[in-house]
């Protein structure tokens, strides 16, 4: 198995109030990027960076500090989707399964990765999500299960009706996914919803229809999922990674 990440750092981050790209935000005196580059080190063979606001910057700090890290550039911020097309190409022709993350999460560890990696190959996926149980799941995606308990889509919060706002099961923006079916899926996702955007989660859907195997995996410690939208979220991280380093 030959693993390659995909990390999504295409974002400006307006709620930020900077025009500093939203990953090379400082959490801990590494930027939010730094952190899940190391993360992802121990697990992948390699791993693609998709840039956009601030291209320059971003592939500049990468590549002073992880001389192995690829670069791909979203060109148009038109969604998740739009950031995993603009990486396809530049896949390595020897990856046979794909990790996808959000840059602006810097408190995941390695240890999520690999335990999603290995229940990906014990339950015979084809595609695992990373999810997590939240007594108040916000404005999070949520995970949509069908009448066997089984992972039948997510559904983003402004897509969502009343009963599907109650599910606490919620979407955390990583997927373990083979690249065959990555590369299907992902030139199917339409921009058909609220935002006219296209989504990545849209590929959970598409590849049920396909009759492939779809899992979700649960993390329980969901503070490493956490993303960061905001200043005060970014402090918030800080003061739980400090008190990780306490421990």
């Amino acid at each position: 198995m030959k693993i390659e990440a995909i990390i999504l750092a295409a974002g400006k981050g307006t709620r930020m109030k900077s025009e500093l790209p939203k990953v090379l935000h400082e959490i801990n005196g590494k930027p939010m990027l730094h952190w899940i580059i190391e993360a992802l080190l121990p697990v992948c063979d390699k791993i693609n960076v998709v840039t956009g606001f601030g291209k320059d910057l971003v592939e500049r700090y990468v590549a002073k500090n992880f001389e192995d890290v690829k670069f791909s550039y979203q060109q148009e911020q038109n969604g998740t989707g739009g950031a995993v097309k603009a990486a396809l190409p530049d896949l390595s022709k020897d990856t046979s399964h794909v990790i996808i993350c959000a840059g602006d999460t810097p408190l995941l560890k390695t240890e999520t990765f690999l335990r999603a990696t290995d229940h990906f190959t014990r339950t015979g996926s084809d595609i695992t999500v990373v999810s997590t149980i939240l007594p108040d799941a916000g404005h999070y995606g949520r995970i949509h299960r069908d009448e066997n308990d089984d992972v039948a889509g997510i559904v983003e919060y402004l897509d969502a009706d009343e009963s599907q706002l109650k599910i606490k099961e919620i979407n955390s923006g990583i997927y373990f996914i083979e690249k065959n079916l990555l590369v299907e899926t992902v030139y199917k996702i339409s921009n058909n919803n609220n935002k006219r955007e296209y989504y990545l989660t849209d590929i959970i859907k598409i590849s049920k229809f396909l009759n492939r195997t779809v899992t979700a995996f649960i993390e329980e410690d969901h503070e490493s999922l956490t993303g960061i939208n905001d200043i005060e979220q970014l402090k918030k991280a800080e003061m739980i990674m400090k008190k990780r380093d306490s421990i």
